[in-house]
């Protein structure tokens, strides 16, 4: 059943800085995405992730296609945290350092 875990994981034991523990679910989803695309509303970002596939336009002529699948929705706020740590995590990756967030 989608969004409960029968028998989820144990958390990590580490509560550092007040915040909750982690746990990943045994049903995890993993998509890969090669496009996405924001959209918002007055309370919340919708973050769409997609992949390029063959298609054809209205002249009958091949071209790739963005074909969005999968939807995240979270408040500004977690957007904002979002935003932050993504540009943390690609400098990081530029510079050659590795970090486990």
């Amino acid at each position: 059943m989608k969004g409960n875990d029968p028998d989820p994981p144990k958390p990590a034991e580490d509560q550092s800085a007040g915040r909750p523990a982690r746990a990943m679910s045994r049903q995890m989803a993993v998509h890969y995405a090669s496009c996405a695309m924001v959209a918002t509303s007055p309370r919340d970002v919708s973050l769409f992730f997609g992949r390029y596939v063959p298609g054809t336009d209205d002249k009958g002529e091949q071209k790739l296609v963005e074909l969005y699948e999968t939807q995240v929705y979270m408040t500004v706020d977690q957007a904002e945290d979002l935003a932050r740590i993504l540009t943390q995590t690609v400098s990081m990756f530029k510079s050659g350092k590795k970090s486990a967030t």
